[in-house]
Formats: structure tokens, sequence, C-alpha cells
């Protein structure tokens, strides 16, 4: 299976209970913002978000899940409506070609409450809150410190 597809899964997995929460940017290269503090703390206790660049989207939609559920189905005019209302990211796994992550949506004054998020790139840039470049390595070794210390807690 294509490593780009793997390593665009495996990062937005890593920022499990971050939250997609700005976009900027077009297909060409489309820069998210990710929330994520209890990793971002790890590196600088001053540090909350991380930045994905997402280099020629090739795919980019989202499928929302209506609530109530027999709403009619939102039909977005852009990515921006959907990418900048703090995307909650649970989980991201490959299908097809693309990646899809499945996140929850927390404002209740929108019709929906999460959705599948569905990428398709050919490549992405990992940066810290400061805008350094950070691996995939990186980013995985950060996660791991976090968790290791979180089931050390009693």
């Amino acid at each position: 299976m294509d490593t780009m597809i793997n390593n665009i899964r495996d990062v937005f997995s890593i920022f499990h209970d971050g939250g997609i929460i700005d976009c900027q940017g077009d297909l060409n290269k489309l820069i998210l913002t990710i929330q994520c503090n209890y990793l971002a703390e790890l590196i600088n206790p001053d540090f909350e978000n991380f930045y994905v660049d997402l280099i020629c989207v090739n795919k980019l939609d989202f499928d929302p899940w209506m609530n109530p559920i027999d709403l009619k189905k939102i039909e977005f005019k852009s990515h921006e409506e959907y990418l900048k209302v703090d995307l909650e990211i649970l989980s991201s796994e490959i299908e097809d070609d693309y990646v899809l992550i499945t996140c929850n949506q927390h404002d209740t004054d929108l019709d929906y409450c999460g959705g599948n998020l569905i990428i398709s790139a050919n490549d992405f840039r990992l940066f810290d809150h400061n805008k350094n470049v950070m691996t995939i390595e990186e980013l995985d070794l950060i996660c791991r410190l976090y968790w290791d210390k979180f089931s050390k807690r009693e």
C-alpha cells in the first residue's frame, strides 16, 4: 500500500482527541491547524497547535452526521465551511485510496454532530506550534511519551 497514504493516516491517528480548528490555502497546499494541547505541550508548555500542510490534494470531502438524523444532508459550498468548525479527531483509517478521518463536532448551533472527513493528497508536511518542521517519527515519539506517562498515573 502507498506509504504516503499510510503516513497521512498515521498523523491523524496520532492526533486522536485533537481538533482541526482552522484551514488556510487551497487544494495545491492546504494548511490545517490541529489543536492538540496534550501533545504540543510536551514540546513546549506554551504550545497548543500543530500544522499539517496537505500538498496537491486529490480528494477533500466531508460526510456529516446530521442531528437529528432525519435532517436533509448539508451540501457544503467549500472546505472552509467544515474545516473551520473544530472537528475533533476520533480515528483515522484507509478506505480505498483515501484517508477517512472520523470526527465529532460539538457546536450545538450546527445541524450535524460530526462526520467523516475524506482526504487524499500527494504529500504532506508536519510542523509544531512555532512552525518548526517535524517528522512523523518525532510526532510518534511524543505520542508514545505522553501515553507512557499517562499509563503511570494513579
